[in-house]
């Protein structure tokens, strides 16, 4: 790997670090990260500009020789990372809004069909292994139920009207900004998207409260389509999904999927308090099983 880099990129490394499939070393006081890109890299580049462009930070990529993005490491693509800004301090509602920029020109994703598309593809496969992995077989139908009132609520919204900003592909439980900052972890969607996924980690894991949240919500603008993809992320089980895939590859022992399953009940009374704050301020579709 040492002389990889060296040919690559004409950089001297005596030592690295290892974790998982990334490397990390330094040079001059400055951190690199070593890792494993698999994606769009056209539209990854695409999105790293709009960064630069804004004079948002992101790590910085370094490209190759070969002037391209993207080195062949064990036939695998990796990219090259500078950090020349390494912040420990974990992300929080605030950073999140501040790192926003509108994006303009973009195709609305197709929520509906990729959600439809996931849980068609996870019905199947649990009808499979239905028997190697009872917890998840005895808590499956909860999770497709969420997730279906998800994709329902979706039919009342109108995609021409959503305005779309930089995002994140997940948000992760006490994320840092070093991870925040990684161009890899880069989508365009609606500005719902990072608020939403960072809500439903921290209040699992109860570093954040309803009323925490009310309150920031006070704070926010959302237009009727903004609100309804809100309700919907927070319905969406993505958490749940994380976990079961991690369980399927074998990953994770399949026991850790009950961490969720038992703040199941508390995270329906959670809904129900955003869900009742929501339809106060919009004239959003009824839930009845969310109503008080």
């Amino acid at each position: 790997m040492k002389n990889l880099i060296n040919y690559y990129y004409n950089l001297l490394i005596t030592e690295f670090k290892k974790i998982n499939e990334s490397f990390i070393f330094e040079i001059n006081g400055k951190k690199y990260e070593f890792i494993p890109f698999y994606g769009d890299v056209n539209k990854f580049y695409k999105n790293y500009l709009v960064l630069l462009n804004n004079n948002k930070y992101c790590h910085e990529v370094i490209f190759n020789k070969d002037k391209s993005i993207l080195t062949f490491y064990d036939n695998k693509p990796y990219i090259l990372l500078k950090k020349n800004i390494s912040i420990d301090k974990c992300v929080d509602l605030n950073e999140i809004i501040n790192y926003d920029i509108s994006i303009y020109g973009q195709k609305a994703p197709n929520w509906k069909k990729l959600w439809k598309d996931k849980i068609d593809y996870y019905e199947y496969q649990m009808s499979q292994l239905a028997i190697k992995y009872k917890v998840l077989k005895n808590s499956f139908d909860y999770y497709i139920g969420l997730s279906e009132t998800a994709i329902n609520l979706l039919n009342y919204i109108n995609a021409d009207y959503v305005n779309f900003y930089i995002s994140h592909n997940r948000i992760n439980k006490n994320e840092k900004l070093d991870d925040f900052f990684n161009p890899i972890n880069i989508v365009v969607d609606s500005r719902v998207r990072d608020i939403a996924e960072y809500i439903k980690i921290n209040y699992f894991h109860n570093l954040i409260d309803t009323e925490e949240i009310l309150s920031f919500l006070d704070g926010l603008e959302f237009d009727y389509t903004e609100s309804i993809l809100f309700l919907s992320r927070l319905l969406y089980p993505s958490y749940y999904f994380d976990v079961y895939d991690q369980i399927i590859q074998e990953k994770l022992n399949e026991d850790k999927i009950k961490f969720y399953i038992k703040k199941a009940s508390s995270y329906e009374d959670f809904l129900k308090k955003i869900y009742n704050y929501i339809k106060n301020k919009y004239k959003i579709p009824q839930i009845e099983w969310l109503e008080f």
